[in-house]
């Protein structure tokens, strides 16, 4: 059972970011994945579920330090700090929610640098292909986003760049968890 923890922790983190997204998006009628961005369930000022979903951000961020401390920095030298950041930036987001403004563009924006630096690091010190097309992926989604949200005006929030970013980082969660050492 120890040789699992790695992994359990990673699905157990996915399964609390995932159900907090599903119930949160449940339970308000006025979400739309065109039109919003995840961290609208997140404003505290707006949203009814604002709570709740920010402490699951707060929750999964610490789950993500503790298992880059414990498990990840026993086998790389750089991803397992990025790794880390990662996990402190999702709790920054939760803490400077939609009503801080531009504070909290900024450290959306640094989130999802780091999740895709992280996803670089790992694969260089790996020498994963997988990872490398996790990666290749997540580089994508942004330029992707940016180019049909101003060519076409269909999208005029980041909710479907936001999760599509997050299921490739939980696809290298997983991954990068089925390889730590145990």
């Amino acid at each position: 059972m120890a040789a699992f923890k790695p992994l359990i922790a990673g699905v157990l983190i996915a399964l609390i970011f995932f159900s907090s997204l599903y119930y949160s998006i449940t339970f308000v009628d006025w979400f739309d994945w065109r039109g919003n961005a995840l961290s609208d369930l997140g404003n505290s000022a707006k949203s009814e579920v604002a709570a709740q979903f920010n402490f699951s951000l707060l929750l999964v961020g610490l789950l993500m330090i503790l298992l880059a401390l414990n498990y990840v920095r026993h086998s790389s030298r750089i991803s397992w700090i990025l790794f880390a950041v990662s996990g402190f930036l999702l709790q920054m987001v939760a803490a400077f929610d939609e009503v801080y403004g531009r504070l909290h563009l900024l450290i959306s924006v640094a989130i999802f640098t780091c999740m895709g630096l992280t996803i670089l690091a790992d694969s260089i010190e790996f020498r994963s292909r997988a990872m490398l097309g996790i990666f290749a992926l997540y580089a994508l989604i942004w330029p992707l986003y940016f180019f049909i949200k101003t060519s076409t005006g269909i999208l005029t929030r980041a909710a479907i760049a936001e999760v599509s970013s997050v299921i490739l980082f939980m696809a290298y969660f997983i991954l990068r968890c089925i390889k730590t050492p145990k």
